[in-house]
Formats: structure tokens, C-alpha cells, sequence
């Protein structure tokens, strides 16, 4: 209790003093007023300081109201700085603007790119889905694709099914084949023609049936229907699922198995709700992957989904990747990155340009020997290389600072306190 009553004691000391110096030097201080005969600081071209305490500024000679040491002029105040107008513009010296590291860069127009980053997974094109589904009942004789995950070719035998049904359309094509050449030659034009068509015909019913050209070729050249009709794969790929084993019997329409194309995927990746008027087709998407380390796939965005997913407020975008070395499988996250351009045509600055104040957005532009001018602006989207668009205020061919900027913005608004005091005092 004791210390706690000393310790405010103390403080309370401490404040009474600060204002009695306030209030005895208040005259000395620029920030607290001048002397009537002073020259109002709107105008004030000279300050002078004390050397052991340099925050003393005031606009005439005379001893340091602190320590009483004589003051000396100042060529400029503390940071090298000096006022010119009531626009907080200011003026430095060459010397600390090299010291400073004051850097500055052009206002140009062009396209501004904006990234969207975001997630995806790896899909198996839907039009890559084959089903081999016999048309015809019958037996599963033998059976080439005998187990999920092999990889097949287009044309490949899959399996072989004996089926009456085949063994009937199989006999009417030799027969109307042996029929067709043992017709004499000066048979006329009209039983020919009707010949040729009973050949067609009976290879168009075996083709229906689901038989390949090169089977029906052979079955057409044979002195009897074989056994069984090889049935083959519809393209190149993976067997998925397959529901028979050999000696299994089938039924018409029945899946046999499926088979996926997995030389090109989908990517399906999802983009939030305020993103969306950014996306657009044939954009490029960059997809990385943990699984394939080091490298970079990249396509166009092919399909934007209609819907939006109330849960996740995504909508998804589809973008098409090539496979061509099988690295990729279905079911794959990857992180992908979106290249938009949604403004095709604006001015663009470097955001480390732009003081963001919250309610006021500005630059500093270089006006020569030292001199630097606020200027108001406002500011659009921000892109890609810490570009931003600006909507009002620069022009292309415009030099901004990019660098020492935050250092002026403190002077300035100090310098234009001190001549707004100023001119309230002399008023």
C-alpha cells in the first residue's frame, strides 16, 4: 500500500512539472506558438536548434530553452527536410535523399494478372469412361483382361464368349459369303447385286452384335462359325472394374468391365464466390503436386460449372492436363494457380507506391532538386509482380517513390501541423 501511495506521489510530481515547463517555455516551442513579432510559420524559411537537444526547434536565435546553450541555424530541420507549401509538399537534401534510399519508379498502362490460388483434385475425364457391356448372352469362354488396374490397348482382346445368338448370325455370313462365290460368271448384274447385299447385311447384323471388322473378316472366310467371338477393347486403358471371371455367364447390356483413359485428366478446382468474374475460359491454370515434386502442369480452363456450392460458397473450374507420361492419377490434390487478366487495359504502379491510410490513398511524385509532391489517388484491384491498379490520380509516364515515401509522409504531416499552429497563433 505504501509503495503503491509513493508511486503516485511521484507521478503526480512529474505531471506538475511537465506543465510548469510547458507553460514556461511555451514561447520557445514552434508547436506551442511564437512571438508576436515573429514571422508566422507559414512563411518561416529558418529554424534554428540546439546541438545537444535537436527536437528544439523555434524561428529565432536565442539560448536552449533546456539546457541554455546558444542555438545555431539550421540549413535544414532534423531529417534533412524543409516545408515550401501548405499541399505538404517538401524539399531534401540531396545528401539524405541518397542516405534515405529513395528509389522511385514509372506509372505504365497495360494488363494487370492476377493469381488466384487455390486447391483441386484430379479427375478422370468423362468422355475417357468406356463400359463393355455384350449385346448378346453367352458364356465367358476365355478371359484376356483378367484383372483390374491392367492396361489395355485399343483392339486388344478382352475375352472370348461363346453365344448362340453369335453362332447364328456367324453361319448366315458364310453362307451367304459361299453363296456369293459360287455364282457363275455370266450370272447377271440383278442376282449378284442381290448376293452383295445378303453379305453386307449379314456383316452389318455381327457388327451390331458387337464384333469387331477384323473378326467379322475372318468369321466371313471361314467353312464353318467358330466356337467363339472375341470381344476387344474400345480404346486405350486402365481396366477399373471388371464383374466376370471366366466361365461366367453374361447377360445383354450386362458391364462386363470399365475402362478409363488417363492420358489427359480434369482438374476440378474450386474458386471462391468474389473471385468468380475473374475466371474465365481458356485461362491457364498452373497445377504442383507433392506427389510429383520439382514439377509443373499446366492447361487451359475448359468448363466453368454453373452451380455454386452454398456450403463452401466455391464454384468449380475445370481445366484439362496432359498425361502423357502417366504421372498423374485420378484422385490427385494439387495446388493450383490460376493466371487472370481482368483488366485488360489500366494504369498500374507499384503498390509499395501507395500510402494506404485507411480513409486517404497517396503517392509522392519527384518534381527535381529534392523536391517532392503528395498526390491523392485511388486505388483499383491489385495484381500479380506488386502491381496495382489505379483508378484516379496518375497518368503512364508518371515517377512515383517507391522507397523513403513513409519517411516524407511523417515530415509532411509534421511540417503542415506546425503551419497550421503556426497560422492559428498569428491569427
Amino acid at each position: 500500500m505504501k509503495r503503491t501511495l509513493l508511486a503516485t506521489a511521484v507521478v503526480a510530481s512529474a505531471l506538475a512539472l511537465a506543465v510548469l515547463a510547458i507553460r514556461l517555455y511555451a514561447d520557445h516551442f514552434p508547436l506551442l506558438g511564437a512571438d508576436a513579432g515573429t514571422t508566422s510559420h507559414a512563411a518561416q524559411t529558418q529554424w534554428w536548434t540546439c546541438e545537444m537537444h535537436p527536437w528544439i526547434k523555434q524561428g529565432h536565435p536565442g539560448p536552449c530553452p533546456v539546457c541554455g546553450m546558444p542555438l545555431t541555424p539550421m540549413k535544414s530541420d532534423s531529417v534533412g527536410t524543409r516545408h515550401d507549401a501548405h499541399d505538404g509538399s517538401i524539399t531534401i537534401d540531396p545528401t539524405v535523399v541518397q542516405n534515405m534510399g529513395v528509389r522511385t519508379a514509372p506509372v505504365t498502362r497495360g494488363s494487370l494478372h492476377v493469381t488466384i490460388r487455390t486447391v483441386g483434385v484430379l479427375r478422370v475425364p468423362e468422355p475417357n469412361q468406356f463400359d463393355v457391356n455384350p449385346r448378346v448372352g453367352g458364356w465367358v469362354v476365355k478371359l484376356y483382361a483378367n484383372q483390374e488396374g491392367m492396361h489395355v490397348r485399343n483392339g486388344e482382346p478382352l475375352f472370348d464368349l461363346y453365344s448362340p445368338d453369335l453362332q447364328v448370325a456367324a453361319e448366315e455370313l458364310i453362307a451367304a459369303a459361299q453363296a456369293l462365290h459360287k455364282l457363275d460368271p455370266g450370272t447377271s448384274d440383278a442376282v449378284k447385286s442381290e448376293s452383295q447385299s445378303l453379305v453386307a447385311s449379314a456383316r452389318r447384323k455381327l457388327q451390331l452384335l458387337g464384333v469387331a471388322d477384323q473378326d467379322i473378316g475372318a468369321i466371313e472366310t471361314s467353312s464353318k462359325a467358330p466356337p467363339t467371338v472375341t470381344f476387344r477393347s474400345p480404346a486405350d486403358g486402365d481396366v477399373v472394374e471388371k464383374a466376370v471371371f471366366e466361365g461366367a455367364s453374361v447377360q445383354a447390356g450386362m458391364k462386363v468391365m470399365r475402362i478409363e483413359d488417363h492420358s489427359h485428366l480434369w482438374l476440378e478446382a474450386s474458386v471462391y464466390e468474389p473471385q468468380m468474374e475473374q475466371v474465365k475460359l481458356g485461362e491457364v491454370v498452373e497445377a504442383a503436386l507433392d506427389a510429383v515434386p520439382g514439377k509443373t502442369f499446366r492447361g487451359p480452363i475448359t468448363f466453368i460449372y454453373p452451380h455454386l456450392d452454398d456450403a463452401t460458397r466455391t464454384v468449380k473450374v475445370r481445366a484439362t492436363l496432359e498425361n502423357a507420361d502417366d504421372l498423374l492419377k485420378p484422385g490427385m490434390y494439387a495446388t493450383a494457380s490460376i493466371v487472370t487478366s481482368p483488366v485488360p487495359n489500366a494504369v498500374l504502379t507499384p503498390r509499395e507506391a501507395v500510402i494506404d491510410t485507411g480513409s486517404r490513398q497517396f503517392v509522392f511524385l519527384p518534381a527535381g532538386g529534392g523536391h517532392f509532391i503528395p498526390r491523392d489517388v485511388r486505388m483499383g484491384m491489385s495484381g500479380d509482380d506488386d502491381l496495382v491498379q489505379i483508378l484516379q490520380g496518375l497518368s503512364p509516364g508518371d515517377t512515383v517513390v517507391t522507397s523513403g515515401q513513409f519517411l516524407m509522409d511523417v515530415e509532411s504531416r509534421t511540417n503542415e501541423a506546425l503551419q497550421k499552429l503556426g497560422a492559428a497563433k498569428a491569427e
